[in-house]
């Protein structure tokens, strides 16, 4: 009797490119080798059982801190259940070779997805899981046409550098899917009912990823989810952290040590970070550094106009939540769990500190959306490059001196954007701050300069009456629903 994903789940939000790509490996007519990773909460599991709910499903989950042995034990125990052969929980297996042969009796005719969750655990950190996986391959799994083999994780470097880039699986049918956190406008989607300013609060809070989206809308107000979900003992943003270190790391302490250390600070150069930790510039921190990109947790970025090994490439934190909970969550960690909030947890934050890091998150939020910023100010098929502005005699002499985001384009423009999230409309005192900018900003080749600000809602009569800017997107234009609005 074949096994299937009988789930409810509730309507599927986005992924449209994503589900055509699975409906594609799907349909082919020779079996299929498909390695899934993204971070924890992504949405990973939701996808796969929802583009093959038509197919039979075998799904088999890692459980952190096993041994390999532990883990194919459970395995033929979940198999047992499956194919409803209590005789099969019994069966001693010696390695991986063992289950996948059992695994292939199973699935050797017939349209399958066989799936393997969670395989840096599975794999317990180690080479044998993959390597045993291809001797099953080439010998069982891929004489059965109708079957797709999914890997699914959530440490991404462990499936990239160790499942991606194999050479046991190299050339095996292989695909590879990188799941993101969902688009600005899939959020919207999410969130039908709210308003945008609302919208752009929870993506700037939590990031785009569907688990955290889903527990802000627990009440009606996104602030008082987000509250309640954060200041009450127990509750689920106060505890997410040390699962998301559980899922993608194994051990070392230097992932959580850089990630604390950036968390005191907007940003922080690889020298910095190296003192803090009290190493020598040797290359492990150098991979540890890459691990945490590679996961989306932190990023980099350098001055618009210098190289990517620059020294004065500064790296910060990425993750929207990561941010929120080390600048709100921890530092009020023993009050949490005394319960000091639990009737009034909307009391745990102070409004003028939110919204002044709802300010700093959505210049990051710009930053890392260039390109549809580019598209909707019109040069996306003109070169540039972008990036932010800042140098070291600018760090010397106006250490607060930044452009949020400037575009150095090739058709002789430099498109200076200044980026506002307030509660309401700009008005002409910003006009001030942007000349000083554009006094310490170098010009070197003379290029045009344009001029744009990127706000909430847009500019009020005085600043509209300057003819400032030489153009104004806001909320309606980065969701898409309005054309730009030009002063």
């Amino acid at each position: 009797m074949n096994h299937k994903a009988k789930e409810q789940h509730p309507p599927f939000i986005g992924r449209k490119e994503e589900l055509k790509l699975l409906a594609s490996i799907g349909a082919q007519d020779s079996a299929s080798l498909l390695i899934v990773y993204g971070r924890r909460r992504v949405g990973k599991t939701e996808l796969i059982e929802h583009a093959y709910q038509a197919r039979n499903l075998l799904k088999f989950e890692g459980i952190e801190g096993y041994s390999q042995d532990k883990q194919q034990k459970i395995v033929m125990q979940q198999l047992a259940e499956y194919a409803k052969q209590p005789l099969l929980r019994d069966v001693r297996v010696q390695n991986w070779i063992d289950v996948f042969k059992y695994l292939h009796q199973y699935t050797q005719t017939g349209t399958w997805t066989l799936y393997f969750e969670e395989v840096q655990w599975l794999a317990n950190y180690e080479e044998d899981f993959v390597s045993e996986l291809k001797y099953a391959w080439d010998n069982w799994f891929r004489h059965n046409p109708h079957i797709v083999v999914v890997l699914c994780g959530s440490a991404t470097s462990f499936m990239i550098n160790k499942v991606v880039h194999s050479k046991a699986l190299y050339n095996r049918s292989q695909h590879e899917l990188r799941l993101k956190e969902f688009s600005l406008i899939e959020t919207q989607q999410f969130f039908k009912k709210h308003a945008l300013k609302d919208v752009m609060d929870a993506y700037l809070l939590v990031g785009g990823i569907p688990e955290y989206l889903n527990r802000l809308k627990k009440n009606s107000s996104i602030f008082l989810s987000l509250c309640e979900q954060s200041f009450k003992p127990n509750s689920f943003f106060s505890k997410e952290y040390e699962r998301i270190f559980i899922s993608n790391f194994a051990s070392n302490k230097h992932y959580k040590q850089i990630i604390q250390f950036l968390s005191q600070r907007k940003f922080a150069t690889r020298e910095e970070i190296l003192k803090h930790l009290k190493v020598s510039s040797g290359g492990r921190i150098s991979e540890v550094l890459q691990d945490l990109e590679l996961c989306g947790f932190i990023s980099t970025y350098t001055p618009y106009s210098a190289t990517n090994d620059s020294k004065l490439v500064r790296f910060c934190i990425q993750d929207a939540y990561l941010q929120f909970y080390y600048k709100f969550i921890q530092p009020l960690k023993q009050e949490i769990e005394q319960g000091s909030f639990s009737e009034y947890p909307e009391k745990a934050i102070n409004d003028q500190t939110l919204q002044k890091w709802l300010g700093f998150s959505f210049e990051r939020f710009c930053r890392r959306y260039h390109h549809q910023i580019a598209k909707l100010l019109g040069f996306s098929a003109v070169r540039y490059r972008a990036g932010v502005y800042f140098s070291r005699s600018t760090i010397t002499g106006e250490p607060g001196f930044q452009i949020d985001l400037i575009f150095d384009r090739d058709d002789n423009v430099l498109t200076i954007c200044e980026v506002k999230y307030l509660r309401g409309k700009v008005s002409s005192k910003i006009i001030h701050d942007v000349e000083k900018k554009l006094e310490l900003l170098p010009n070197p080749k003379n290029r045009t300069i344009e001029k744009v600000l990127i706000c909430t809602y847009g500019a009020d009569e005085s600043l509209i009456g300057h003819h400032y800017f030489d153009r104004v997107l806001t909320l309606d234009d980065l969701f898409g629903i309005s054309s730009m609005v030009s002063t």
